[in-house]
Order: structure tokens, then C-alpha cells, then sequence
């Protein structure tokens, strides 16, 4: 763990105090955030409980909940426009066409390709 001075403890401790986050901190001091947080959980300020974040988290993409619609679309040959026209007009997606060829390029890419191919 690094040292700090007097100050600099000061410093860190009473921007915790004020609630700002170790990302924030970090940047405006220039001290690691690792480091931050030691001091704050030494000074009790913070806890060692780690948030789960999983829970709070949206789904990834707004496709993700028409993944299988998408993968039969590509099964069955068709183009990610006719998929993003039949996904916008039938299964309420309001995602746009770029956000599908993103998807598909990212998450679908082995299938896709190996679809795409054949």
C-alpha cells in the first residue's frame, strides 16, 4: 500500500466523507484507487463488502431478448434488414439497425458467420 502524507490522507478521507466515488478520487488526487479504499476502510468509512452488481445490471443489448428470432432469421437465410424490419414490426423492438448489426457482429459472430456462410 502506498504511504501518504498527512494531508494527503486528509484529503482523501474528507472527499470520502462527502460521498464521492473512488474513480473520482483517483482523478482528482492522482492516488490509486486501491489505495483509496485502504485508507477508507481503515479510517471505517468504507466496508470490505463488495457490491453485486449482476442483479442491478439491464440486459446487455436490447437484442438479447430477440436472440432466438434473430438466429432463425440468419438460419433461414435472410438479411439483417429483413430481420430488423420483422423484429421493428412484430416483436416491438425499438432497437435500430445499426444496434442489430452490432449485435450480431459481436455477439453472434461465430454463429453468424458459419450461418452467413452457409
Amino acid at each position: 500500500m502506498n504511504t501518504l502524507t498527512e494531508a494527503q490522507r486528509a484529503r482523501v478521507l474528507a472527499l470520502l466523507r462527502e460521498g464521492k466515488t473512488l474513480r473520482r478520487i483517483e482523478r482528482e488526487t492522482g492516488h490509486r484507487r486501491e489505495t483509496i479504499a485502504a485508507y477508507g476502510r481503515r479510517a471505517r468509512l468504507l466496508d470490505g463488502d463488495v457490491a453485486d452488481l449482476d442483479a442491478a445490471r439491464e440486459p446487455a443489448s436490447a437484442c438479447e431478448p430477440h436472440r432466438d428470432a434473430i438466429v432463425d432469421g440468419l438460419a433461414g437465410g435472410a438479411s439483417l434488414r429483413a430481420i430488423h424490419l420483422e423484429l421493428t414490426e412484430r416483436e416491438r423492438f425499438r432497437g435500430s439497425y445499426s444496434t442489430l448489426k452490432r449485435y450480431v457482429r459481436t455477439r453472434l459472430a461465430p454463429q453468424a458467420t458459419m450461418l452467413l456462410a452457409a
